[in-house]
């Protein structure tokens, strides 16, 4: 068509942009997004809406961000489905501050949320430590004309479950039967590792029983997290049974279950038994601890990666740097901060260098430890040695001096990343203002804010 200079129209560019999205070739959807913006035609939501989707895939997050501005430029406004591609992306890849952000973005532009948004930030609020507010977005959801799914109450139980609130999570739990709110195997899997984390092993044998009479087959993650509840329990004989009664049944032990009750066996000293365990796994006698440790980090099983972690480092069998990085996660993921930084420590004992997730995930672990001083040290020497942090490194850092009530320096920092021409400087001033607006600092929010709508009017002009 090109050759024959018969040009495209709308429909062809996006049918071209989203085939090339379907494919994974990411980098062509771009190019192919740049020649439509090249020609006369106007990108309309629906591409716009696509190309968000591609560069978040590409991991080009800013340049998705930019889109949103982009649009509005163009006098096209933002939908619901433009906000929350962008934060399905960005929780895909952990990047709730993000999220968080982008929300707020949300809700000052006055775009309606849906079930999916819902959902997305109720699980952002969980992993950023703020069961208040996903509890508060959770129950406001009818108001809104919203109807909660399955989805929305299986994550708010996890929140619960992580946030310690028990008693919430229990009550929410029984209201979902009582609503004939349709449960699962996620909705009693999370509900067995609550009552494990509250030591009734009894209550959370019972579920099984439970769910087995209302239909929902317990899966590998069921068996995994009972047998490790009996395992904590002093019960190891009732675990060997159930483990033994699985395989002689014909269900799929897949390897985190074999993991769990072979650290089982050797935590109970029964080296023979772990031994034979690991034979059975289908690799050579001695399976790899990294392997091990990722199995079951990535499973959630928060103690057995934890000890073989630790047997691993003592006997220098760590090899992996993305080891370290995955046990980071787990125990940030857990509220573990004390070993996130046990962790981290060991990392730059044997030289590792750490990657800017890790470093993210190290600052937020002092700031919740309340070492604002290991925190700007950690900050001020990954700096010097190189490291080029994404824009929530610098926005923790500025967070965690709020935290500390050091406005002093949350100005300097500021006014520093101000004049950095890589930082996205909308974003920065959303997050100095709300740190403003949470130390009860109304003033010096509304300058931040000021001086945020001066430069875009600025610019606004210039352009």
């Amino acid at each position: 068509m090109e050759q024959d200079n018969v040009s495209g129209d709308l429909v062809l560019y996006s049918n071209l942009i989203d085939l090339a999205r379907k494919l994974s070739d990411y980098s062509k959807a771009i190019s192919i997004f740049s020649r439509l913006k090249a020609s006369t035609i106007s990108p309309d939501l629906i591409a716009y809406n696509s190309m968000i989707n591609v560069f978040g895939k590409a991991k080009l997050f800013r340049e998705a961000r930019l889109l949103l501005q982009e649009m509005r430029d163009n006098a096209v406004q933002p939908d619901t489905v433009s906000y929350s591609t962008l934060l399905a992306i960005y929780v895909d890849n952990q990047k709730f501050v993000e999220a968080l952000s982008l929300f707020f973005e949300m809700n000052e532009a006055k775009c309606p949320l849906d079930l999916t948004t819902c959902n997305i930030m109720i699980d952002v609020y969980g992993q950023l430590h703020m069961p208040k507010e996903a509890d508060r977005l959770f129950w406001s959801m009818r108001k809104m004309g919203i109807q909660p799914n399955v989805v929305s109450y299986n994550t708010l139980l996890r929140v619960y479950g992580e946030a310690d609130l028990f008693g919430e999570a229990i009550h929410l739990f029984r209201l979902m039967q009582s609503k004939d709110v349709q449960q699962n195997v996620v909705t009693y899997n999370t509900m067995i590792n609550i009552y494990g984390k509250t030591l009734e092993h009894e209550k959370a044998t019972n579920l099984i029983q439970e769910m087995k009479k209302r239909g929902i087959e317990p899966n590998a993650i069921t068996y995994s997290t009972i047998i490790s509840i009996w395992e904590k329990a002093g019960k190891l004989d009732r675990a060997a049974i159930l483990f033994q009664k699985l395989r002689s049944s014909g269900v799929r032990i897949d390897e985190v279950l074999y993991q769990t009750m072979i650290v089982a066996y050797e935590r109970a000293g029964l080296v023979a038994h772990a031994k034979r365990l690991l034979h059975e796994l289908k690799r050579p006698d001695n399976i790899p601890r990294d392997t091990a440790i990722g199995i079951l980090a990535r499973a959630g099983r928060i103690e057995e990666a934890t000890w073989v972690f630790r047997q691993a480092f003592d006997a220098r069998e760590v090899k992996d740097i993305s080891v370290f990085g995955c046990m980071i996660n787990l125990f940030s993921k857990n509220k573990k901060y004390g070993n996130v930084v046990e962790v981290f420590e060991k990392m730059r004992v044997v030289g590792y260098f750490p990657d800017s997730d890790v470093i993210a995930l190290v600052l937020n672990a002092f700031g919740k430890l309340r070492e604002f001083d290991k925190a700007d040290a950690l900050y001020r020497q990954m700096h010097e040695e190189g490291c080029v942090f994404p824009d929530e490194v610098h926005f923790q850092m500025l967070s965690l001096y709020g935290a500390r009530k050091d406005f002093v320096m949350v100005e300097s920092l500021f006014e520093k990343l101000d004049s950095n021409p890589n930082i996205n400087k909308k974003e920065l001033h959303l997050v100095v203002a709300s740190i403003y607006e949470r130390a009860d600092r109304l003033n010096d929010a509304s300058r931040i804010m000021n001086r945020m709508n001066q430069k875009a009017n600025r610019s606004h002009y210039h352009a």
